[in-house]
């Protein structure tokens, strides 16, 4: 669809033999077979409502952990730490580690620990207890971020337990982390009789705008306006009127009206393209703003 958009990364890690690249490849489709440690990084390209993401697997030896980690972790939105709950004599040297890509990610990153090869349990009872992960590794700590989504999954990378709920959880809470980026509180695709659509919101408030906005887009209609910047409490919107439809994008104020009005459009041009009328693709409809609120946001950030 369109021209092709930056991806957004998440890195793999953990220590050598956890099972980062058995994930990697589980979670790109690709049947099981056995895989030897990881020299460098493996990298894989993935699709999830609408986005590219970039899966980065990188090393877990000493060296890499040294020399590439850092580098990886603080450019990425997302990081998975991969730990083999069998794996004791381990523990003390992951949990350091753990710590350290913790302090290095983004506050507001998110970030998912993965307590790996539970496929396993039947036939060895060594194993780490999830209660014991999360004591051991002291991960209530991670609640010193409040505006960090934290989770922790037992799975299996091997056999796929757990898997696809587990990165579902990790690509909807990117997806969110990024309209948060891009500062947009609520987007509306409203038809001709101006019935809401499609609705994203980040804000609360949005039920409360709509009744002001919907009048707002019948003056622009008895006008033959096309588009309008309106001011609703602590919030502007951009509003988009097409023939049988119409688009409405609002921040808080402090965010350019150059930048709602350019997603406004953005959107509106993708629905003229490929999904038109909007009220029969209901379900595409987050395909379209997630590319082009990302859209946006990427050009943004290389002009920043």
């Amino acid at each position: 669809m369109g021209t092709r958009k930056q991806p957004v990364n998440f890195v793999i890690l953990g220590l050598e033999n956890a099972g980062k690249t058995t994930l990697l490849r589980n979670i790109s489709g690709k049947e099981f077979t056995e895989t030897f440690t990881t020299i460098g990084i493996n990298i894989e390209q993935l699709r999830h409502r609408g986005l590219d993401f970039q899966a980065i697997d990188v090393g877990g030896q000493l060296h890499f952990r040294e020399t590439m980690w850092q580098y990886y972790t603080t450019l990425a939105k997302g990081v998975i730490f991969v730990f083999d709950i069998f794996d004791r004599s381990k523990f003390l040297e992951a949990k350091n580690w753990f710590e350290y890509i913790s302090h290095r990610l983004s506050k507001k990153a998110v970030l998912m620990f993965l307590a790996n090869k539970i496929d396993l349990k039947d036939e060895d009872d060594t194993y780490l207890t999830t209660e014991e992960i999360i004591t051991m590794f002291e991960l209530d700590n991670v609640s010193k971020y409040p505006e960090r989504s934290f989770r922790i999954w037992e799975i299996s990378a091997k056999t796929g337990e757990n898997v696809n709920n587990a990165i579902s959880w990790m690509f909807n809470k990117l997806v969110e982390f990024i309209k948060e980026e891009s500062r947009i509180s609520f987007v509306l695709v409203l038809d001709q009789n101006n019935k809401i659509v499609y609705k994203t919101s980040i804000n609360e408030k949005t039920d409360e705008f709509e009744t002001i906005i919907n009048k707002c887009i019948i003056q622009m209609k008895d006008l033959g306006a096309n588009e309008n910047m309106i001011s609703i409490q602590d919030f502007s919107a951009s509003i988009k009127t097409e023939k049988d439809y119409s688009v409405v994008v609002g921040a808080e104020k402090g965010v350019s009206k150059d930048d709602l009005s350019t997603a406004t459009i953005s959107i509106a041009q993708l629905i003229n393209t490929e999904f038109y009328p909007p009220e029969k693709f209901k379900d595409q409809l987050e395909e379209v703003v997630n590319i082009s609120l990302l859209h946006n946001l990427n050009k943004k950030s290389r002009h920043d």
